[in-house]
């Protein structure tokens, strides 16, 4: 048998099939990307690129301190205010304290803390209030019979409040952002 016999065979066939088959199926990989689930897309860039460009007027008391420090953070991805804003926050941050159950205030074991923050996004271009609202947020903490202990549980109490009160407004300002109003 020669080799040009050969070529004819069935196995000549099969190789040339398997090459084939080879060369579609890169082909169709080739289509295929691979990226990771929550990469950032066009649009997340973009409002992304809104929420860092507003800078947060400062506040005068530890707890608004606090929620702004977190709106910095969390717009900036920590890289502080901007330079050259294109918007301006105003945040004023209130608390109120109230005591859970039945008993009297006096000696109620638990306790509440709301932390309220109202807030206005200006356009710095033009003054034009952009967003107002409103965020409340609690978080409730216990009493013990320790000074020090108490001290803390509030302090606690009202920066996990403060923490969820920065999310919130962090969430409304990309919702607007999305939106295009930022």
């Amino acid at each position: 048998m020669s080799s040009y016999d050969h070529n004819r065979s069935g196995e000549g066939r099969k190789a040339g099939r398997l090459i084939l088959l080879a060369a579609v199926a890169a082909a169709a990989l080739a289509a295929c990307t691979v990226q990771p689930l929550y990469a950032p897309t066009v649009a997340s860039t973009s409002v992304a690129t809104s929420l860092g460009d507003i800078t947060i007027d400062p506040v005068d008391d530890r707890l608004g301190q606090e929620v702004r420090n977190k709106l910095i953070f969390q717009l900036n991805g920590g890289k502080g205010q901007p330079a050259n804003a294109n918007y301006r926050m105003v945040l004023a941050v209130s608390s109120t304290t109230s005591a859970l159950g039945v008993t009297p205030i006096a000696t109620a074991p638990a306790y509440s803390i709301t932390v309220a923050a109202t807030y206005e996004v200006r356009s710095i271009a033009d003054d034009k209030i952009v967003l107002r609202s409103t965020s409340r947020q609690s978080a409730s903490y216990d009493t013990k019979n320790q000074l020090y202990a108490n001290e803390r549980a509030v302090l606690d109490a009202e920066n996990r409040a403060a923490a969820l009160v920065a999310n919130d407004i962090r969430i409304r300002l990309a919702a607007a952002a999305a939106k295009g109003t930022i």
